[in-house]
């Protein structure tokens, strides 16, 4: 029997998670997705060889699993347009950053299973690393579901909601934040002397012995690196400057801001409720705001 799944919203997120569910080569898997504009859905059923649309709605009937990638602006209205399409036990998993758990059930049908999860770029390689939250409605066996898929794509773990602004800032953003670092470290070499390639090469190796190290051993990172500076030598001399420049106190800030600016996405998307009563002028109002939404969510699914 065939399982279906529904990617809305395959830009660059949506993208990563499609190749990494091809590439896990699930038996019966069947997958579809929804961009815009008309040509993007082409190009994509084209070079995936999925069904591609530009309908969400469609999308998603007779779905087991629907993956919402669009940015957090969009959710709710894409939220908005599937929920009649929507069979009663498909679950539906939220990967926008910073949109809260009861937004995303309060503009789906009472009762729909919902996941917020947050994912990375390196899904796509199997290496991402994913969390997860359950909501209200979701049962244990439709979790473990969720996350053995997303484990299948690299480590996921499951966590309370209020943690998932952190783990934004640690998993999501801190990827870049890995990438700017390796991008100075080549600068820095080139600037040097050294070739762009093989500093592209030495430094991305680098990061990934590192990173394989840090997996097999479970060591504690900073005793890892206390055993490869020795007293004296290059690598404590490195650490010195980075110590004068305070990069651990920069580090921290850089996810201290990206949590906050997580929290502060899910508290103006907590106040956008959609009306189902008020008065004559209120629901003209509200009317003209989810139609520019409706607008501008379309521009977004196509990035």
């Amino acid at each position: 029997m065939s399982r279906k799944i529904a990617i809305l919203g395959v830009g660059r997120l949506g993208e990563a998670v499609l190749a990494g569910l091809l590439r896990a080569a699930i038996p019966e898997l069947e997958l579809t997705g929804t961009a815009e504009p008309a040509e993007r859905a082409r190009q994509l059923a084209e070079q995936y060889g999925i069904q591609a649309t530009t309908d969400n709605a469609v999308a998603v009937e007779g779905a087991s699993l629907v993956l919402i990638a669009v940015p957090p602006e969009a959710v709710t209205v894409v939220a908005g347009q599937i929920g009649s399409a929507l069979a009663p036990e498909t679950v539906v998993v939220s990967l926008a950053a910073g949109v809260p758990l009861d937004v995303l059930e309060h503009h789906l049908p009472p009762g729909t299973p919902v996941v917020r999860g947050m994912t990375n770029s390196a899904v796509q390689v199997h290496q991402a690393a994913t969390a997860l939250s359950a909501g209200i409605a979701v049962t244990e066996d439709q979790m473990d579901d969720v996350w053995q898929l997303f484990d299948r794509l690299g480590a996921a773990v499951r966590v309370p909601e209020p943690h998932l602004d952190v783990v934004t800032a640690v998993a999501g953003s801190g990827v870049a934040f890995v990438y700017h670092q390796a991008a100075a470290m080549i600068a820095a070499a080139v600037a040097e002397g050294m070739a762009p390639g093989a500093a592209w090469t030495l430094v991305v190796q680098t990061v990934y012995g590192a990173a394989i190290t840090l997996s097999n051993t479970g060591a504690d990172p900073a005793e890892l690196a206390d055993e490869v500076a020795t007293p004296g030598g290059t690598t404590q001399a490195g650490l010195e400057v980075l110590d004068r420049h305070h990069v651990t106190e920069a580090i921290g800030a850089a996810i201290q801001a990206a949590t906050r600016r997580g929290r502060e996405l899910g508290g103006s998307l907590s106040r956008l409720r959609r009306p189902r009563s008020g008065n004559k002028r209120e629901k003209s109002l509200t009317g003209e705001l989810w139609a520019c939404l409706s607008r501008r969510a379309r521009q977004f699914t196509s990035d």
